[in-house]
């Protein structure tokens, strides 16, 4: 079973990547949301700080790539391709690509950081940044746990500067070099 797996920095573009995806019926996991599952399962409130703790405590408690043990379960139980978006950690890309060997494909979606801030400003979602210090915050965060090293291990890169419809355009194509279109069930 193939495996797509979107790497990047927050507001870089790693939902509007998996959005592409889904228009064409391509299942897509976030990791984001196995992790906002586990704050709720806490009872904790779903913001910024309390999925950024919960995130790096289950690391630290359970190893650095206890994320995609528990995302590959969701992936598994799909049994068809699938992407999976919000990859963290070198640890999270080496788990997938032992798990899912050579049908994992790596893929960083690049934005600079004044256009990731802005991205994440504009957000409706709970977890934004209350700040250019938090969200800078964010970023140290997700670094110290192994998010340079992932994308530094990726397959490709593609970057999220232009349009929209620019960015959808590079997603189309790459989806299709890499066999992902129109994939049914």
């Amino acid at each position: 079973m193939k495996a797509l797996i979107i790497t990047g920095m927050a507001g870089a573009g790693k939902t509007e990547f998996a959005n592409c995806c889904t228009s064409l019926d391509i299942p897509v996991v976030q990791m984001g949301d196995v992790v906002r599952e586990r704050v709720k399962q806490l009872g904790l409130a779903l913001n910024g700080q309390s999925v950024g703790r919960i995130a790096s405590s289950e690391r630290l408690k359970f190893g650095n790539d206890i994320w995609a043990r528990r995302t590959a379960k969701i992936v598994t139980a799909a049994k068809r391709a699938t992407v999976i978006d919000g990859t963290r950690s070198e640890a999270e890309v080496a788990y997938f690509r032992r798990f899912f060997g050579e049908d994992a494909a790596v893929v960083t979606v690049y934005a600079s950081s004044v256009t990731r801030y802005r991205r994440l400003m504009s957000r409706g979602r709970d977890d934004i940044p209350l700040s250019h210090g938090e969200f800078e915050e964010r970023d140290r965060r997700e670094l110290g746990w192994g998010l340079g090293n992932a994308i530094a291990l990726s397959d490709r890169i593609v970057g999220n500067e232009g349009t929209i419809e620019e960015f959808r355009n590079r997603v189309g194509q790459m989806l299709s070099e890499l066999g992902f279109t129109a994939v049914k069930s």
